[in-house]
């Protein structure tokens, strides 16, 4: 009978999950301390695979999920090879020391970093804030106010102030000057009118941003901005998705960055307001899921996420959210009303048509007041498509990579769609990849990983944000040839729509 409930689960295919930390800069400390590993076995004798993913999520030890006896999987991915054991009497678990001390009880990490410790490491990381670095988060980074950006302490970038070409360095958390000689730039990579020159001495292009715009190649905007990455080719037809002139959805904080600015899996943080329509949706005590907001009363998710079938009273959704369960006077925290499954999905093929729709309690009288920091993305049109190797955002608290556990503050990355045929490749995914399915990232692009699942993946078109996947599933954590797997939203739009604008019967 175990058996065959292990044989169920395996259906719940790996789901995608979260994004390392960006701005938060994760450092391993060389601090040891005392734990001894004993490999964990199978009462056949074989060897148990840590961490394995089922049911979507990593896990790092023996479980006991739908069995009272304690079960490993003997591959990375049980929810893909379904190869199990049960664990052998006495080695479920680590063998530690007495004198193992939690080298994070005290938090050696300064400046309000984050002290985790990584499993099987014999070692802590420092979670610093974006503003700092280090091993323990002990040294402060610089800002410079014309990129829009912080720099480590040794670190040189060339710009132009008040007229004046300079070589700066960031020393000791201040910004040292000085002037240099230039010249006139061969060719000019400034973007929206700046002008180039060129640092004699390092050889290095700097730019001169007109008003109203920053950042190294003057591609950030404070009232309009510009999409550094993406040219779309004319259309030969009209596209029915084009923004309305003043769009109530899809746009950003007006001084916040165009774009991700860097990767999710050991990328950047995201500034406040960057990402208004993130959801995080907390399950019961321990599950964590993202999602977007979509309507005043709607959030869209990943379905895999509830398929638990667990109660709503035990459902938290935090609009605003910046660090991972903080509240802040920019959250707003809703009950939930109702989940709403599509009827083709399947618990026990969670990763197909792996999308639901949340309805938010109402507090009096109402949903969700817009502000700079909450608000919708759009809904794509059921017609709209983003042409290959276009540069979407996914944006997520998930974990830094997949041997470590916890969460941090919102992240985000850059990611380029994938053709279709590439990612059903045998050596990819193979026929696990449906049309309902978009893959994005690949050799060296940014990943998500656990706790991502359900967080957008967003791209702008005319600088408004659509919703054009759902973070859905994958293999491993920003494995190379592995890219991330995500629901197609614009298969859905006519039963998203239905949903909304109507009153079906939940599934």
């Amino acid at each position: 009978m175990v058996f065959i409930i292990l044989l169920c689960l395996s259906s719940v295919f790996s789901a995608r999950a979260r994004i390392s930390e960006p701005g938060q800069e994760a450092v391993i400390s060389k601090e040891p301390y005392r734990e001894k590993l004993r490999q964990v076995v199978s009462t056949t004798g074989k060897e148990c695979k840590f961490p394995f993913r089922q049911g979507g999520r990593l896990h790092h030890h023996c479980i006991t999920v739908l069995s009272s006896r304690p079960w490993c999987s003997l591959t990375h991915n049980f929810d893909r090879d379904r190869q199990w054991g049960f664990c052998a009497p006495g080695k479920t678990q680590l063998n530690v020391s007495r004198k193992f001390t939690d080298p994070c009880q005290l938090n050696p990490c300064q400046n309000g970093g984050i002290c985790m410790q990584i499993p099987h490491r014999h070692t802590f990381k420092c979670s610093c804030l974006e503003g700092f670095s280090g091993t323990l988060c002990e040294q402060k980074k610089c800002y410079e106010t014309l990129h829009l950006r912080y720099y480590d302490t040794g670190e040189s970038w060339g710009r132009i102030h008040l007229r004046n070409v300079e070589q700066c360095t960031c020393v000791a958390g201040e910004i040292k000057c000085e002037r240099v000689r230039y010249t006139v730039c061969r060719t000019n990579p400034c973007l929206n009118g700046g002008t180039c020159r060129l640092i004699i001495s390092s050889g290095k292009e700097v730019c001169n941003c007109r008003y109203g715009f920053s950042g190294p190649y003057c591609s950030f905007a404070s009232s309009r901005r510009v999409n550094v990455f993406n040219t779309l080719p004319s259309p030969s037809k009209p596209t029915p998705s084009q923004p309305a002139k003043k769009p109530v959805c899809g746009k950003k904080h007006k001084k916040r960055l165009s774009v991700a600015r860097g990767r999710i899996l050991g990328g950047n943080s995201a500034l406040p307001g960057t990402h208004p329509w993130m959801a995080a949706i907390y399950i019961g005590q321990m599950d964590f899921c993202a999602g977007t907001l979509i309507s005043s009363c709607w959030v869209l998710s990943a379905a895999h996420c509830f398929f638990r079938n667990p109660q709503k009273s035990q459902l938290r959704v935090v609009l605003g959210q910046q660090n991972f369960n903080v509240t802040s006077p920019n959250t707003r925290t809703f009950g939930v009303a109702e989940y709403i499954f599509p009827k083709q999905f399947s618990v026990f093929n969670p990763t197909l048509h792996d999308i639901v729709l949340i309805k938010l309690k109402k507090q009096d009288g109402q949903c969700v007041k817009k502000t700079p920091f909450i608000r919708p993305i759009c809904l794509p049109d059921k017609n709209l498509t983003f042409p290959d190797h276009y540069c979407c955002a996914i944006s997520g608290w998930g974990r830094m990579h997949e041997k470590v556990e916890g969460y941090n503050s919102l992240q985000e990355g850059g990611v380029r769609l994938i053709p279709h045929d590439t990612c059903r490749k045998p050596e990819v995914y193979g026929n696990h990849v449906t049309a309902d399915m978009i893959c994005a990232g690949l050799n060296g692009c940014v990943d998500a990983c656990q706790g991502d699942s359900g967080g957008p993946l967003a791209c702008s078109r005319n600088d408004v944000s659509f919703l054009y996947g759902i973070i859905s599933w994958g293999e491993g954590c920003g494995r190379s040839g592995k890219p991330g797997v995500y629901t197609k939203v614009v298969n859905y739009i006519d039963w998203i729509n239905s949903v909304i604008k109507g009153k079906p019967k939940t599934s």
